[in-house]
């Protein structure tokens, strides 16, 4: 299997799990930390998953595997939800790369405990399972053998964390140490803007005039100012709901709404407002707003709920009015996605178990073939 490049060897595509599994560790590093700090719109872009199909960019691995510089999938972050931000944004992007500098040092680790169990029980020396295993030019495999697959899952992987870890680093737009650095110098000017804001300056005062009054504000951009106009409708809008201030709490929504027309959540509580009220078609049309304009699939998936309840509820019946008071009676409030966490506990533990069984066929059959 000898390659027709000078620059290339077939071996070099044995570092394919490595980007696979150091990939999704990576996106999934950006993902949870993005998360932690509010921005769960990670959930609805299926970032939460061990699928490393939905991490990998085909161009950017085909560029690692040719140049040794590529990129995942970037996780796509909605700035005006972090909390803490710009910090936010640095810890976010850094935590790609430390989380693959991390993975890649415990498989490092683990490949060098493997050599030394292998120089224990089969009395080799340890250059020679060191060759096994980082194999230089003249000692490659020429096929897909034992001695491949070991070179795969165990030093390539090590080694494609590492890249990854110092390739994403690089200050390049688009690159994880291009945001970090952005996001840092934003941190330091907004923490300056701070304490300039806060020092108190002397103003001239006028005969007759009242000199103003200092005030610490930061200010917001229009659409975070939006953004957050709209979350204080909501709220207020709920904490009317919950006290049966059915008016009030619908004139709230539609200010929700009026600021922000996407906002799924704000639609599903003025339909369930609606329907306290009694007004089945209002609360009709404010699920299917919720359907047609919301950007988060949660508020789409709780308005096709509402409406399959809607409709079980017969108009001509007796008890419509309670039934529909019911069901409006409380404000929807959580309306944060969440990630599957038992499906990623299976996955994990279902990944773990074909890797334990992996390992103890390398392990037989690298003991089998040093003692023969």
């Amino acid at each position: 299997m000898d390659s027709s490049f000078g620059f290339f060897h077939w071996t070099n595509l044995l570092i394919i799990p490595g980007l696979l599994i150091g990939y999704t560790i990576h996106e999934l590093a950006h993902a949870c930390t993005a998360y932690y700090f509010g921005d769960h719109s990670q959930v609805e872009r299926g970032k939460f998953t061990l699928n490393p199909f939905r991490h990998i960019s085909w161009f950017g691995s085909i560029s690692f595997l040719i140049f040794g510089i590529g990129w995942p999938n970037p996780v796509e972050m909605y700035p005006p939800n972090l909390r803490r931000r710009p910090m936010s944004m640095a810890l976010t992007a850094l935590a790609g790369p430390l989380a693959s500098f991390t993975f890649g040092l415990a498989a490092m680790l683990f490949t060098l405990l493997l050599a030394a169990l292998l120089v224990l029980t089969t009395s080799t020396s340890t250059d020679i399972i060191l060759q096994l295993i980082f194999p230089t030019a003249e000692n490659l495999p020429e096929t897909l053998n034992l001695q491949a697959l070991t070179m795969a899952f165990t030093g390539k992987i090590a080694i494609a964390s590492f890249w990854i870890a110092a390739t994403s680093s690089l200050p390049l737009p688009s690159m994880d140490g291009f945001l970090v650095l952005v996001s840092t110098l934003s941190y330091i000017q907004h923490r300056r803007s701070q304490n300039r804001e806060a020092r108190p300056q002397a103003v001239p005062a006028t005969p007759g005039t009242t000199p103003p009054v200092h005030t610490t504000a930061t200010i917001i951009n229009q659409v975070e100012r939006r953004n957050n106009v709209s979350d204080i409708h909501f709220k207020l809008g709920t904490e009317y709901h919950q006290a049966e201030k059915y008016d009030d709490a619908i004139a709230r929504y539609r200010q929700a709404i009026a600021n922000d027309q996407n906002f799924g959540p704000a639609y599903v509580n003025l339909g369930l407002a609606y329907l306290a009220k009694g007004k089945r078609r209002e609360a009709i049309h404010a699920f299917r707003g919720a359907i047609q304009y919301s950007d988060d699939q949660k508020s789409q998936q709780t308005a096709w709920y509402q409406l399959h309840q809607l409709s079980e509820v017969s108009p001509v019946d007796d008890n419509a009015d309670e039934e529909l008071a019911e069901i409006g009676s409380s404000p929807w409030t959580d309306t944060a996605p969440r990630p599957n966490w038992l499906g990623m506990a299976v996955s994990t533990v279902l990944l773990l178990a074909a890797g334990i069984a992996l390992y103890s066929y390398l392990w037989m059959g690298l003991v089998r073939m040093l003692q023969t």
